[in-house]
């Protein structure tokens, strides 16, 4: 009697025992489905999102220009970051000033399957817009008034005194007077940021020998191949001027209205007949932007998604 109470006794147990590790079973396959499936997954997103965002902000730097090939070098950024062409859709809109990516990857389980989970799928996207740049560093500190200017054709950015002895002939004063501070910000772009609204002091005097070393240097250290053209440039080219956009405002005083891109020809000339000439191009650079702004050809790129 005591044997047969001591085998029943033993096989109660076994069939807790197979209880408890199906339920321990059931748990640690449930909890490795979240530690290393769900990481899986985290870790799917998190490379999809770096390949969109990198594939947005580099196809933004050709538009609202070149769409085509602003969508082509998005899909390279995209392979760059090891997004496959079957997982991504890339999509110009709003008058070619918005880029979006989309990529969706499917994701196998190992653990989740054992749950009934097979898979899942990925999905993420990303936007980048450009707009006119309503602020800027690396300004160089030639104004010129607003006017309607044709992207490409030649202008005159820098003229001379004429036959008056004293006035301004296109210079501003960006961080203090002087042929010194001048030249320098000339030949290498003001450190500080210039943004729309503010008001400038100008530069008396028509600068000239300051203003022909600066561009002659600028020019010299244009060595590119093919060298550099209104439709052809290197986005890096030292020819290349961020030049704010004026109106006068008083005495000797500017209010920046926004901001153009000047290609620079060649500097001509000596004390009043000191001038520059070059082109106004159509490009992306770094700065803050404004939707709303008013549209020099000069534009920013922003991550909206």
């Amino acid at each position: 009697k005591e044997r047969k109470m001591f085998n029943r006794f033993i096989r109660n147990e076994e069939g807790s025992a197979l209880i408890l590790f199906a339920l321990g079973l059931t748990v640690f396959l449930g909890l490795s489905a979240v530690v290393m499936d769900g990481g899986l997954l985290y870790i799917t997103k998190a490379q999809l999102r770096n390949g969109v965002d990198a594939a947005v902000l580099a196809g933004a730097q050709d538009l609202p220009y070149q769409p085509e090939k602003a969508k082509d070098l998005a899909v390279l950024y995209a392979a760059g970051n090891k997004i496959n062409d079957n997982e991504l859709v890339i999509e110009i809109y709003n008058n070619n000033k918005a880029i979006k990516a989309s990529a969706e990857r499917n994701v196998a389980f190992f653990f989740a399957k054992f749950l009934g989970h097979e898979s899942s799928t990925v999905k993420v996207q990303a936007i980048a817009e450009v707009a006119p740049v309503a602020g800027v560093n690396g300004a160089v500190p030639l104004g010129i008034e607003d006017f309607d200017f044709a992207f490409g054709g030649t202008y005159t950015l820098k003229v001379g005194a004429g036959e008056e002895d004293e006035g301004w002939f296109g210079a501003l004063a960006l961080g203090g007077p002087g042929s010194r501070t001048y030249e320098e910000n000339l030949t290498h772009g003001y450190l500080g940021t210039i943004r729309v609204g503010d008001i400038l002091e100008v530069e008396t005097g028509n600068m000239s020998n300051p203003t022909k070393r600066a561009i002659d240097l600028r020019i010299e250290r244009c060595n590119h191949t093919p060298y550099c053209t209104a439709v052809n440039f290197s986005p890096a080219c030292p020819r290349l001027l961020k030049v704010p956009i004026i109106e006068e405002v008083g005495h000797r005083k500017v209010k920046v209205l926004g901001f153009a891109m000047f290609l620079v020809d060649e500097v001509e000339g000596q004390g009043n007949e000191n001038y520059i000439t070059g082109r106004f191009i159509q490009t992306v650079t770094d700065g803050e932007i404004d939707f709303s702004g008013r549209d020099y050809g000069l534009y920013g790129v922003k991550l909206t998604q």
